[in-house]
């Protein structure tokens, strides 16, 4: 299954329709006419060092690791 390893982020079910009630301008029998479906939205996932990761904790994690060394200079 498609989910963040960090922040646990998965699939949604939403219901969507292509337009609003009655948004055409018109009234009567068209107020009901948007055709209503539910879709699947899913994380934008990136897999990294073969872990799944969205693309907010993606960022977090890779700033983190690729941070540079500092050496003190005696």
């Amino acid at each position: 299954m498609a989910v963040c390893l960090v922040c646990d982020k998965k699939p949604v079910r939403t219901v969507w329709s292509r337009h609003k009630k009655g948004s055409s301008g018109h009234g009567g029998a068209w107020n009901l006419k948007a055709p209503i479906s539910k879709k699947t939205q899913y994380p934008n996932l990136h897999v990294y060092k073969g872990e799944k990761y969205c693309t907010k904790c993606l960022r977090i994690v890779k700033s983190i690791t690729h941070r540079p060394l500092i050496t003190a200079a005696a």
